[in-house]
């Protein structure tokens, strides 16, 4: 099967990348012939093969659009209702401007959701395959069984919302291939929603537990707060809301909120202590034009080159009181739109980039203690999180909470990869207001949300018919 032959590939090429800028920890053959039996004969080497994993995820090119989960956090963020891109130079319109049949399965933005987390997979299935023969430290195994368990469950919870609409209305409807072999050259057929979703609580729990005692190196890694943060996205998304409400507690314990002055200093440094996952930016390891930095219209580049098109919405800046910490918003004469100090390049160019953060969890717990009806609880850790952005504090009780917990995600977590993920699992429209330049309507539950499969999976994978292909346009029927 081509499609799965060339993940097979691309595991080989973005090894022998990384390897090329490591010193060596055991001798390989020509980066052709990799084979399995040679990379894993040493935990070392196994530790090699996850350190590439890692590379790949945030270096796997630099493309402004499509590049890796960073572009796509950013493109999708855009896609929904507070951020505006200015059409200055037709790029990042694929999302913005929802005209130009992104969603559709000949679309370049499709093939690539499709080929970078179904690679990723490929190659933590190889590292999973094999961990366990490997001949070395039985801690340092461990701890990379874990992580590599954590990242096929992230990576599959992507895949599961890009493809099929949200669990509680589609858990028995087809989801995506699973695989976990790695180098399968046989494509699978879908599986259902609830089959993804049990495979990814699976992993996510087997990470944590093997991740118990991981000391992690640098942020970049996945040790067990961020795999239990992960697994608080899964079950606020399942629904499940006493899991999502205990998980996000117990992740966020050690990562205290962001203080004023730590909010407002660029979200470039990945060593402030609200920061559970990111992503380090060196001179030679690095996003270039693909770093979410050289986006925003704020000008904090000085005379370092930017796109100068990302601003917010107006509508949305309104919801910030003056008092608010996150109250950085300015008017920009020249182009007409209000934009955003929120994220500002480090001095050197290179600032790190946010993955995953501990007021992310406090939204996680506060939803989901409101849709149990623990009004009191909800409010008591929602309000440590407006306190600390001197926000002021919500008193709503029943729909009103969960709608004023809902804009805190927004104010809160713009440009960071959530807006578009929770309008399709809250089941709310694309719906611009105020001096967006583009409006289109997108009704809640529409097809267009959800992308086809690639052209190019249906081409190479015989398990697949015409008829597993989502529609295109259309209303979903529940």
């Amino acid at each position: 099967m081509k499609h799965r032959k060339s993940l097979i590939y691309a595991f080989i090429l973005f090894l022998t990348t990384w390897l090329s800028g490591c010193k060596d920890v055991f001798e390989t053959g020509p980066s052709t012939a990799i084979s399995d039996e040679l990379m894993f004969n040493t935990v070392d080497g196994a530790q090699t093969a996850m350190n590439g994993v890692y590379n790949y995820m945030r270096l796997r090119n630099t493309d402004i659009e499509y590049g890796t989960v960073i572009q796509f956090n950013n493109g999708f963020d855009a896609a929904s209702n507070d951020l505006i891109v200015r059409n200055s130079m037709g790029q990042m319109q694929v999302y913005y401007a929802h005209n130009t049949a992104e969603t559709r399965a000949d679309a370049t933005l499709t093939r690539e959701v499709w080929s970078y987390f179904y690679t990723i997979i490929n190659n933590v299935n190889v590292i999973i395959n094999n961990i366990d023969g490997a001949v070395g430290n039985e801690t340092q195994k461990t701890a990379i069984k874990g992580q590599a368990l954590a990242v096929r469950g992230w990576a599959y919870f992507y895949l599961i919302r890009f493809y099929q609409q949200t669990y509680v209305l589609a858990k028995d409807r087809p989801g995506v291939p699973y695989y976990d072999q790695g180098g399968t050259i046989e494509g699978k057929p879908r599986e259902s929603v609830s089959f993804i979703y049990d495979r990814i609580v699976d992993d996510l729990m087997a990470a944590i537990d093997l991740l118990a005692s991981y000391n992690r190196t640098y942020k970049s890694q996945i040790n067990q707060t961020v795999a239990q943060g992960i697994l608080a996205e899964v079950y606020l998304t399942m629904e499940d809301w006493t899991n999502a409400a205990a998980m996000a507690s117990v992740a966020k314990a050690s990562y205290p909120l962001m203080t004023e002055e730590e909010y407002q200093s660029g979200f470039n440094d990945w060593d402030l202590d609200e920061w559970m996952w990111g992503v380090h930016q060196t001179p030679e390891q690095n996003l270039g034009n693909g770093s979410p930095f050289t986006l925003w219209a704020n000008q904090s580049r000085g005379d370092r080159w930017t796109f100068d098109f990302m601003y917010v919405n107006d509508r949305f800046k309104d919801l910030f009181s003056a008092e608010d910490v996150r109250n950085q918003f300015w008017f920009r004469e020249d182009h007409g739109f209000w934009t955003s100090d929120k994220f500002r390049d480090a001095a050197d160019f290179y600032g790190d980039i946010i993955l995953m953060r501990a007021s992310e969890m406090f939204l996680i717990e506060a939803e989901a203690l409101g849709r149990q009806g623990r009004e009191n609880e909800a409010k008591e850790v929602l309000w440590q999180l407006q306190d600390q952005r001197h926000a002021a504090r919500s008193t709503a009780s029943g729909s009103a909470l969960i709608d004023d917990i809902l804009v805190e995600r927004r104010k809160e977590l713009y440009g960071e990869g959530f807006a578009w993920f929770d309008l399709i699992r809250n089941q709310r429209p694309v719906h611009r207001e105020g001096d967006h330049p583009l409006k289109p309507e997108i009704p809640a539950r529409s097809w267009q949300f959800i992308l086809q499969i690639p052209t190019n999976e249906f081409n190479s994978n015989t398990s697949l018919t015409p008829a597993d292909q989502n529609p295109y346009d259309g209303i979903f029927q529940p």
